[in-house]
């Protein structure tokens, strides 16, 4: 089983590797971008989740999450994509959490800049007693060097309880990201991710080339259910080919 020390090793080979690194500007919100036709990308989401204000206090009693993404462009319009992703719990061991599969596809085909794209995502675990349907809609607008792009984003929740009936729920959430580009392959912004149950803010910052990028945000909590997390660090590596 990997523990945090073996994720730590990990997390430092990708790192030095991602010396040049292609560009993602925000660790919650998505922009407006697609792959073109047979290109694909991996990448590597690290998420590390701090329960209380006593931050960094108790190693164990933090969260970590790890997903592995593929994704590959399919036509000028559609994208897909393919997420498993891990969880190692407070004084656990990693375990496999939920299978993801998405689409991302252009419907108008406008040269609209407010045109946007979709976004459909199946998500659930192992054993099919759990899953989600989630749709969002990518916006991006450009000003110079600043980049803003915003998703609405609705959860149609579904599982199965101990009678084998299945129960639902609906969440609606919104994402936010504000950046500025300094250079070619550098930028730096803000991140904010908002929903019924909690809102977090945080900085990002971002450096890719042709072929990799990085990214890195850092989300606390600033209002919310005292179940969820005060603060969320997330790094997203990405390999582009």
């Amino acid at each position: 089983m990997f523990n945090k020390k073996s994720v730590i090793y990990i997390f430092c080979i990708c790192l030095i590797n991602l010396m040049y690194a292609d560009q993602r500007n925000f660790v919650w919100t998505y922009e407006k971008k697609m792959l073109e036709p047979g290109e694909s990308e991996f990448e590597i989401y690290f998420t590390s989740e701090y329960p209380d204000k006593e931050l960094f206090n108790n190693e164990n009693s933090t969260t970590l999450k790890l997903q592995y993404e593929f994704e590959i462009g399919m036509t000028d319009d559609l994208e897909v994509a393919f997420y498993n992703t891990f969880i190692q719990e407070p004084d656990g061991n990693l375990k496999f959490d939920e299978y993801k599969l998405r689409l991302k596809y252009d419907i108008f085909k406008s040269d609209n800049e407010w045109a946007p794209l979709f976004y459909s995502e199946l998500k659930g675990n192992i054993d099919f007693t759990e899953y989600t349907i989630e749709q969002k809609l990518i916006f991006t607008k450009y000003f110079n060097n600043f980049n803003f792009s915003f998703n609405p984003i609705i959860e149609f929740e579904n599982e199965k309880n101990v009678d084998g009936k299945w129960e639902s729920e609906v969440e609606t959430e919104i994402a936010l990201g504000l950046s500025y580009n300094f250079k070619k392959m550098i930028s730096s912004g803000i991140d904010i991710k908002s929903s019924e149950y909690a809102t977090y803010i945080g900085p990002v910052f971002a450096h890719g080339g042709e072929d990799k990028y990085w990214s890195f945000g850092l989300m606390k909590k600033i209002d919310g259910l005292d179940e969820k997390s005060e603060l969320i660090i997330r790094s997203i590596m990405g390999f582009h080919f």
